[in-house]
């Protein structure tokens, strides 16, 4: 009976509209992301994972390079991408989008935390395709800012990609988060 009571009190603690609520709901955000490395790591090590990803990984790395031609052509009328997603400025070859850097594994891990989210299955429909396209930007982004970077200051490029590329992720997870919980606070989507 004790560990009923103790559910209960759980329970209403995750609905409460309080900052009591929100903390206890980002605790369980925080558990979820670090747990969701496991079913990338699953997709990653397995062959059957790897069949299914890789052609994801072509579709994303496709319209992350394309994209950024496209916005970088103001700064540069010379760049192009190839076939192997290497970009070109001015005939340099400046950087190359990799499947690890095109956000997939970022996705399957917001995936898996808002799959077990506590929200209503209904907005967690809603907000699914929103924050999928939420980390389509910021691997964008993060892509955007690379390739000036390795163009112009080469030797800042291990910096810019590892914790640029880290602080931009955990920016816009955050951003999923406080999204998600705005729609629960305001009663959106009801």
């Amino acid at each position: 009976m004790q560990l009923q009571a103790n559910l209960k009190h759980v329970v209403t603690w995750l609905q409460e509209r309080t900052p009591r609520g929100q903390a206890v709901r980002f605790i369980i955000f925080l558990a979820l992301y670090f747990l969701g490395r496991y079913p990338g790591l699953l997709f990653v090590t397995t062959s059957i994972g790897q069949a299914m990803l890789a052609p994801l990984h072509e579709r994303l790395s496709f319209f992350i390079t394309h994209t950024c031609c496209f916005v970088l052509q103001v700064f540069y009328p010379d760049i192009h991408t190839s076939v192997n997603h290497t970009i070109f400025i001015a005939g340099k070859a400046p950087i190359q989008l990799f499947s690890g850097c095109t956000g997939l594994y970022q996705m399957i891990r917001l995936t898996f935390v808002l799959v077990f989210y506590p929200l209503p299955w209904r907005r967690k429909a809603i907000l699914f395709p929103f924050s999928m396209g939420v980390l389509l930007f910021a691997a964008s982004l993060h892509f955007l800012l690379l390739i000036p970077i390795s163009y112009h200051f080469p030797e800042w490029y291990g910096f810019a990609h590892n914790w640029i590329a880290l602080i931009i992720f955990y920016g816009f997870y955050f951003l999923c988060w406080v999204i998600w919980e705005s729609k629960r606070r305001i009663g959106v989507m009801a």
